[in-house]
């Protein structure tokens, strides 16, 4: 018996650092994100006049990052594209909370853009 205890108090170390090392592949938390990314672009689209809406509204991935350490493994920001006639997008910022193996979407801000210019009328 005493033999047990001390083979678990052995192992106890090394079971707690290999589950805190264990962390999700990037691969799914790209995947989660991308689920996210076409939910939110589809809520976006949802109340805007459809003939006021791009043929095909996008998003672009601006940034993604990984953090080693902190409550957050993951940050990404994204820009949303869906106005046809007015030259605005919107920016949100996510967050991957590892604990609960979701993406948090944290701000939400509309921009200005500059206006295409089309080099071929010229």
């Amino acid at each position: 018996m005493l033999l047990r205890k001390n083979q678990i108090k052995w192992m106890l170390p090394f079971c707690f650092l290999f589950c805190m090392c264990l962390d999700e592949k990037d691969e799914i938390v790209s995947k989660k994100l991308d689920i996210v990314l076409q939910d939110d672009l589809e809520a976006i689209i949802e109340d805007v006049a459809q003939d006021a809406l791009l043929e095909k509204p996008y998003f672009e991935v601006v940034s993604y990052s990984e953090y080693k350490e902190g409550m957050y493994s993951r940050m990404a920001v994204v820009d949303f594209y869906f106005f046809n006639s007015l030259n605005m997008k919107i920016t949100r910022k996510y967050r991957y909370l590892k604990k609960h193996g979701l993406w948090d979407r944290y701000y939400n801000k509309y921009y200005m853009t500059a206006p295409e210019i089309d080099e071929t009328s010229n």
